[in-house]
């Protein structure tokens, strides 16, 4: 009965040790985190509407006929050009929002993408007409947590430029975007922003 009780109090150890949760992190969105700054230097909002879109191109066909709409699909379409269109393949800008009208903002996170070396965001602001563009130089990289809990694309932040319309000057303060939500970038606005 002993070595009964002993194998069964080893199996049941290494039970509990085989089914034991691996210990990942529980907030993984990877973000590239912005904090606003007034003239002065004083962390401050931004007393303005802010949406925040990024773009980029496509390859895609172009249908066109006199006196209708141009048509711009992802794939050729054999319809239209019986229907009397004239079909080209063209690169199309596309403009995703990756931040829609927040208002008041002090901080912002905004996603990277992936496999781009250079991410270009624009700023478009509700009181002023022109926007300002963001230019952030990074690399990226697969980080492995442990297996069981997946892979994640971290980045290295090495360069930022911006225009000046209401922009004064941005900063990297840590250029490693991760997901412990660490201040990425400070952005100077060369107002009060009242």
């Amino acid at each position: 009965m002993k070595p009964f009780l002993l194998l069964s109090s080893v199996l049941t150890l290494l039970v509990a040790v085989a089914c034991s949760t691996a210990s990942c992190p529980m907030d993984t969105v990877v973000s590239c985190n912005y904090v606003f700054y007034n003239a002065d230097g004083a962390e401050s909002p931004l007393y303005d509407t802010l949406t925040v879109t990024t773009s980029k191109y496509i390859k895609a066909y172009v249908y066109r006929k006199a006196g209708k709409e141009d048509s711009i699909l992802r794939q050729h379409s054999s319809t239209l050009i019986d229907a009397g269109y004239t079909e080209s393949v063209e690169s199309v800008r596309i403009d995703t929002i990756l931040l829609n009208r927040k208002v008041n903002a002090t901080k912002i996170s905004v996603p990277m993408s992936y496999y781009k070396s250079v991410d270009t965001l624009v700023f478009h602001y509700g009181k002023i007409l022109l926007p300002d563009s963001v230019f952030l130089f990074h690399s990226g990289y697969t980080h492995v947590e442990t297996p069981e809990c997946g892979s994640y694309r971290f980045h290295n932040l090495s360069e930022i430029r911006t225009t000046d319309r209401c922009i004064d000057h941005a900063t990297i303060v840590n250029s490693t975007v991760n997901y412990e939500g660490n201040t990425n970038i400070n952005i100077y606005f060369n107002t009060n922003n009242e």
